[in-house]
């Protein structure tokens, strides 16, 4: 909703969403960033490996992470573009690209 609020488009494709389902999605929406929260370490391992799949096949796509235990160390390590701990941050990198 803050994302939205400050302008830009959302396309919420849902939960537990797969790699393909983003990946059909930037098919349809060139260009578009993607953005990945998650609230349990558990599907952490899920995250790494979408944000991989995409990077590989689009690796021009800044895809945006964040949730509860996600940290910049984890950003860094599954090749995500930006970390931020709350949406404000999400909305502040966006405006800034």
């Amino acid at each position: 909703m803050i994302i939205e609020g400050a302008g830009w488009e959302i396309i919420d494709l849902g939960i537990d969403v797969s790699a393909d389902k983003f990946l059909a999605s930037l098919e349809e929406h060139p260009g578009a960033y993607i953005g990945l929260s998650c609230l349990l370490t558990t599907t952490m391992l899920n995250m790494e490996a979408i944000v991989k799949e995409i990077k590989s096949q689009k690796p021009e796509t800044k895809i945006l992470v964040g949730g509860a235990p996600v940290t910049d160390d984890f950003r860094t390590k599954v090749g995500a573009d930006w970390y931020s701990a709350d949406p404000q941050g999400a909305v502040d990198y966006l405006n800034g690209q």
